[in-house]
């Protein structure tokens, strides 16, 4: 018998609205009459029964936030990110987000739970609710996409399965394609998931460099962001790396500055793309030491992109 026939029907009812029916909390508050923070309650108390044994391994903010992302209750494509990258990066958030995807897979939506990230660069993503051998992020025109392999890091390299470290920030720009990084603010509104729509492998043109690394492109709400993990990096150390999008030499656009590269020589970070992104043919990885370029440096990784207009 499922934990989730064991909970109260206040509870239950709450996961039910949020999973099945696909409602926000304000939503089911709404059909309750009763405040939003309530529901909110019920569900990440109802959350905590289900995977008793794993909950106790996090904190209550670390609960809250992985079950709202699991509850597809978080406002934005940055708070996602967040999410994914810590699951991927602790092993206690991964075997909690796991068991629950578990127990929630009676009641979960017809287009499955969100993802829960893999580690270490040899893992893929798992979608809940399907079967193991369909356990992968891909693209929203194909569930067949091939990983990125490389002996070099032991097997495939997928997103969010990549990055084993805890990413401090993932870079969100303004709509002016600014290079600050700015945090998101919370929105009223809930939105799913958000569809993967590319992946794009990134390898070093040189034949010696062990770099390598993997973009994975995400749309929402006529919005397009990418998430970009990597390995066996130089340490930024008198410079930075930068993403672009590229399509030859006076045809190119900065989207990001890169989080700093430690001693761990791994990357991981997102950003919105611009609107004309599907314009563009190929995405860079520079090496950046002028506080604004305007054209790239040393490439160090590059791949194809193709976007959707």
């Amino acid at each position: 018998m499922s934990r989730l026939d064991e909970l109260p029907p206040d509870q239950r009812a709450a996961l039910s609205l949020l999973l099945s029916r696909g409602k926000s909390y304000a939503e089911v508050a709404s059909l309750l009459q009763i405040p939003q923070r309530a529901v909110q309650d019920r569900a990440q108390a109802a959350l905590a029964v289900l995977a008793p044994a794993q909950a106790r391994g996090l904190t209550p903010d670390e609960r809250r936030e992985i079950g709202d992302y699991l509850l597809s209750q978080q406002p934005g494509v940055a708070e996602r990110l967040r999410t994914r990258t810590r699951i991927s990066a602790s092993e206690p958030a991964r075997l909690w987000a796991s068991a629950l995807a578990t127990e929630l897979a009676p009641i979960a939506p017809p287009s499955g739970l969100p993802e829960i990230p893999a580690a270490g660069p040899a893992g893929a993503p798992s979608r809940a609710g399907q079967a193991s051998s369909e356990a992968g992020s891909a693209p929203a025109s194909s569930r067949s996409a091939p990983q990125v392999t490389s002996s070099r890091l032991g097997g495939g390299l997928l997103l969010g399965a990549l990055v084993i470290i805890v990413v401090a920030a993932v870079l969100i720009l303004s709509g002016n394609n600014s290079s600050s990084s700015t945090s998101s603010t919370s929105k009223t509104t809930t939105t799913r998931a958000p569809n993967i729509v590319a992946r794009v492998p990134m390898r070093s043109p040189s034949r010696i460099s062990r770099s390598i690394g993997l973009v994975e492109v995400l749309e929402e709400a006529g919005k397009k962001a990418f998430y970009i993990a990597a390995e066996n990096l130089p340490p930024s150390k008198g410079f930075f790396y930068a993403i672009w999008l590229y399509n030859g030499p006076g045809h190119a656009e900065p989207v990001s500055k890169a989080p700093a590269v430690t001693s761990s020589k791994r990357l991981a970070g997102g950003a919105l793309l611009p609107s004309n992104a599907a314009e563009y043919h190929a995405m860079l990885l520079t090496r950046e030491t002028k506080p604004l370029p305007t054209y790239p440096g040393p490439v160090v990784l590059r791949g194809p992109l193709t976007l959707p207009g």
